[in-house]
C-alpha cells in the first residue's frame, strides 16, 4: 500500500469493514445472530446425515461429533465468506476507485476483516459452550491464533486473486461457487483427518496423502480443531505430523499471498479503465 500512509489505510479498512457490517444487518431483526444460525443449521443437517444416516467413523473421546463439525463449518465459512465478499469488492466500489486515488487492496482486505469479526465472535461462543458444557479448555488454545494467522494469509492471497480477476472476467463468481463446493468435500470438515489419511493411503499410498495435504485448508481446519477442542495430542494425527502439515499450509499460503498481491497490483492499474 503506497498511495496513503499506513495509518490512513488502516483507518479506511476499519471504516469499510464497519460499513459492510452495518449494510449486511440493516433492517434485520436478528442481526449478527444470522451469522451463527447459518452454520448452526448446516451443522445440524450434517450431523443428522453423517452421524445417523451415512455414518462417518468418529471415535475421538471427550468431544461430540456435532461440535467437531460446528468448529469446522465456522472455520470454513470464514474462508469462503471472505472470498465471496472479496470477489465483488472492487466492482461494488467502482465509483470510489474511479473518483479517488487510493490503493484498491483496502476493499478485499476490509471484506476479510468484516468476516473475521464474525469468526472471532463465533469462536468466543464455542469457548463458552466448551466451558459451560463441561468439555473444558486446554493450554493448546494459546496456539490457536497462529493457525488462524495462516488461514488469514491464505484468504488474503485468494481474495487478491478473485477480486482482481472478477473485474475483467465476470465468470469468476460462478467459478468460485463451483470451486468452493468441490473444495468443501476434499477438506476434512465432515470427516476427521485421521479418517481421510486412512482412506487416501489405502488407495494412493503416503505420496497420495502428501498430495492431499497440499490443500492448505486441510491442515488449517484440523489445526483449529486440535488447539480449540482436543487436549489429546493424537486426536486426529500426531502433533509432529500436524506441525509438518501446518508448515506446508503456511508455505502454500505464503506463495498464494505473494503471487496474489503481485497480480492484484499489476491489474489494479487498469481497474479504473475497466470499470
Amino acid at each position: 500500500m503506497s498511495v496513503r500512509p499506513l495509518r490512513q489505510q488502516l483507518e479506511l479498512i476499519a471504516s469499510l469493514a464497519k460499513r459492510d457490517l452495518k449494510v449486511r444487518y440493516k433492517d434485520s431483526v436478528l442481526g449478527f445472530f444470522w451469522s451463527l444460525f447459518r452454520p448452526a443449521f448446516l451443522t445440524l443437517v450434517l450431523w443428522a446425515v453423517f452421524a445417523h444416516i451415512l455414518v462417518v467413523p468418529f471415535s475421538i473421546p471427550g468431544i461430540p461429533y456435532w461440535l467437531h463439525v460446528l468448529v469446522s463449518v465456522l472455520s470454513w465459512n470464514f474462508l469462503v465468506g471472505s472470498l465471496f465478499d472479496a470477489s465483488g469488492s472492487i466492482l461494488s466500489n467502482a465509483n470510489l476507485i474511479k473518483k479517488v486515488r487510493l490503493d484498491a487492496e483496502v476493499f478485499p482486505v476490509a471484506c476479510i476483516v468484516a468476516n473475521a469479526v464474525h469468526f472471532v465472535l463465533a469462536l468466543a461462543l464455542v469457548v463458552a459452550v466448551l466451558i459451560l458444557g463441561g468439555y473444558g479448555l486446554h493450554w493448546e488454545i494459546l496456539l490457536l491464533p497462529a493457525v488462524i494467522g495462516v488461514q488469514v494469509l491464505l484468504i488474503l492471497g485468494l481474495a487478491f486473486y478473485v477480486s482482481a480477476l472478477n473485474v475483467f472476467y465476470r465468470d469468476v463468481g460462478s467459478m468460485l461457487e463451483l470451486g468452493t463446493l468441490a473444495w468443501f468435500y476434499v477438506t476434512p470438515i465432515i470427516y476427521p483427518l485421521n479418517f481421510a489419511r486412512e482412506q487416501v493411503i489405502a488407495r494412493a499410498g503416503e505420496t497420495g496423502f502428501m498430495l492431499y495435504m497440499l490443500n492448505p485448508a486441510a491442515a488449517i481446519i484440523a489445526g483449529i480443531r486440535r488447539f480449540l477442542l482436543y487436549g489429546d495430542a493424537r486426536a486426529e494425527v500426531s502433533d509432529p505430523q500436524l506441525g509438518t502439515y501446518l508448515v506446508i499450509s503456511f508455505a502454500v499460503s505464503l506463495v498464494i499471498a505473494v503471487t496474489g498481491w503481485l497480480l492484484f497490483r499489476r491489474l489494479s492499474e487498469r481497474f479504473a479503465d475497466e470499470l
